[in-house]
């Protein structure tokens, strides 16, 4: 594992701000609940079989909070993969548009994957390569998985 600063650096990297967001990403829809959830392939660093990631999470349409719209915004976290535990250690909002706000949080204790959760679809997909939403494709950037998400929020339906 890392000690704090490595990953506070670590997580730096992978929640860089808003320049981050006009890169080139790679989303690969893992979990459609009450958020679509995309998770950021190019984000995945490892240490061994522990993954550290962030996970898009994308809001169903008109999600206001403050007054302001928001598309959602970035889930950092940490899959042991051996293990099967997710530590959350932070989150960036998206406000609609794409301007990201600034991480915020501090790294939680890692608890078991709770299964049927956002973060056991995640592991799915970084730990053991499943690539659920076949007919998805892997998107590009936030404002295109916006535009791919929300329609299955509110429909629940896959595509």
């Amino acid at each position: 594992m890392f000690g704090p600063i490595a990953t506070a650096a670590l997580l730096g990297l992978a929640l860089a701000g808003p320049s981050r967001a006009q890169a080139s990403l790679d989303l690969r829809l893992a979990d459609v609940g009450r958020y679509a959830t995309f998770v950021d392939l190019t984000s995945v660093r490892w240490d061994g079989r522990v993954a550290h990631l962030r996970l898009l999470q994308v809001t169903e349409d008109g999600f206001m909070a403050a007054g302001e719209a928001y598309w959602g915004g970035w889930s950092a976290v940490t899959l042991d993969c051996a293990a099967r535990t997710v530590r959350h250690d932070g989150y960036a909002s998206i406000r609609a548009g794409g301007k990201e706000g600034p991480l915020s949080g501090k790294p939680e204790a890692a608890v078991a994957i709770p299964p049927g959760s956002t973060e056991d679809a995640a592991a799915k997909v970084v730990c053991d390569g499943a690539r659920p939403y076949a007919t998805v494709p892997v998107v590009h950037g936030v404002e295109e998985a916006v535009r791919i998400g929300r329609p299955l929020i509110a429909t629940g339906a896959e595509p």
